[in-house]
Order: C-alpha cells, then structure tokens, then sequence
C-alpha cells in the first residue's frame, strides 16, 4: 500500500462492533489511494481474539469465533494493514496546533480557575468581615451580660449586708418570764381616717404564764369595769413594759414609725415585775 496524505482532520462520532467513540480525531485521505473502507490501527489488529480476511476485493475484520472466520480459512501470515508515517512538516504543523489548542484551552481553564478563586477568596473575606462584626457584637453582648450580673451581684450582697445587719442588730429576740411587764400590739380601728394617730399598742399587761413555741398568756395589769382581759400572743407581738414617766416615742401618738420589740443592741433595762405595781404590806 501507497504512503498516505491527509488532506485534514475532522472530529467526529465513530461506531464500531457496538463500541461508540464520541469526537474522535480523524485524518481525511483521498477515497481513490486506499483499497478498503476503514484503516484500523496496528495495535487492534494485533489483538488475539480479532482476525481479518480478504474476500474478493474486500478484507473483512471480526472476532474469530464468528461464524464468516470459521468457514473461510484465516491466513496467520497476512501482514497487518497499516500506515505509514505522514509528512514530517504536517505532522509537526499539525502537532503544534493540537499543542497551542491544548495550551490556550489550558489557559482558559486556569484564567476560569483564577477567576473562581478570586470570587472565593472575596467571599471568605466577606465572611471573615461579616464574622468579626459578630464576634464583637456577641462580645459586647458578653459584657453587657456580665455588667448585669456584676450588679445584681453587687445588689445582692449589698442586700445581704443590709439584712445582716438588720437581723444582727434588730432581731433581738425578747425572752420574757411570768411575771413581766409587757405592752401588746392592738389592731386598729377602722375608722376610715388615717391610723397613725392611733396609739399601736395598749397595756400595761403582765405574763402569767409561758408557753411553748413563744407564746404566752397575758393579762389585764388593772381590770376595767370589774372585767378582766386576758389573751395568748406570740412574742412578736410584745413588747418590754416602760415607765409613763419615761420620754419613750414608740408609744408617742404622732410617732411614724412602728414601735419595735426591745433589741439585744439596745439599753437592757430590768424588766418590771408584777409586784413592782402591787402596795408594799
């Protein structure tokens, strides 16, 4: 067989035995310098399972177990169809445009890529900006939070100190025995006027008898009107008897503030026994 020109190359869709190629590269030889359809290559015909025969003016190419291989005899000496090597020129011209081809669309892609990259890297930096923004507002949002805390902290104990000191210096507790002397708090008359002008406790009235839980019964120190009062009430309820003669505000009529139990902080004064208010014999 002649040495072959291409006379170009186009990219087409090939078929054969059911193998599909798609955009294959195809040199275009004049239809009168070859003797077959088809030019296979050197290395599929040179596969074991493939065999080609010629008929006629025809050459047949197939898988040997068919059935046109088996009926006609295969010659294992026909030399392979090939091609000879093109023209040193074209085939370095066309070697060259299949390599500057390659090379701009390897451009292209790595431009494509730069470009991605470059949307990438502002985006991340968006999101860097946008990330920064929110960690300082979570930040002063922390320390919004933490400055509430510090001062419902600082309320808190300030509370704390105010009611240790109140329950330290307040809170007495009065321990009362039968005998004693004690003024009882009294509820006022609902007059519809204010209450302040209203005396808040009455007496004098005396122990004669302790109970548990803080409780005692008390009396009527001087019966009125032959009649004798007499109740139990809780130790809050009392208060240490004082002499009339004593300049005492809580039991001052026009006093705004409310008499208080006698504290552990305060001046203790021996309390007044029964017999104090009873005619030496």
């Amino acid at each position: 067989m002649p040495a072959l020109t291409s006379i170009g190359r186009i990219k087409a869709d090939i078929e054969v035995d059911n193998v599909k190629g798609e955009n294959i590269s195809i040199y275009v030889v004049p239809d009168d310098v070859q003797s077959i359809d088809l030019i296979f290559g050197r290395t599929w015909l040179d596969l074991p399972h493939i065999a080609y025969t010629k008929i006629g003016k025809r050459v047949h190419f197939g898988y040997r177990e068919d059935e046109l291989f088996r009926n006609f005899p295969i010659d294992e000496k026909v030399n392979p169809l090939c091609l000879k090597r093109l023209d040193t020129a074209q085939s370095e011209s066309e070697s060259l445009h299949v390599k500057d081809t390659s090379q701009q669309k390897m451009m292209g892609n790595l431009a494509n890529d730069l470009k991605m990259v470059k949307n990438e890297l502002r985006l991340l930096q968006g999101d860097i900006k946008n990330f920064k923004e929110e960690r300082q507002s979570l930040l002063l949002q922390i320390q919004k939070k933490n400055k509430n805390v510090d001062n419902l902290k600082s309320i808190n104990d300030s509370l704390v100190k105010t009611n240790s000191y109140y329950d330290k210096n307040k809170s007495g507790k009065v321990s009362l025995r039968k005998g004693d002397i004690v003024a009882v708090r009294r509820k006022p008359n609902t007059t519809g006027e204010s209450t302040k002008t209203q005396p808040r406790y009455r007496g004098p009235m005396f122990v004669t008898q302790v109970r548990p839980s803080d409780t005692y019964i008390i009396s009527q120190l001087e019966p009125r009107n032959d009649r004798n009062y007499t109740t139990i009430v809780h130790v809050s309820q009392l208060k240490a008897w004082r002499s009339w003669n004593e300049d005492d505000d809580d039991f001052s009529t026009n006093s705004h503030n409310e008499p208080e139990i006698q504290r552990s902080k305060r001046t203790v004064r021996k309390p007044l026994r029964y017999g104090d208010f009873m005619p030496d014999k």
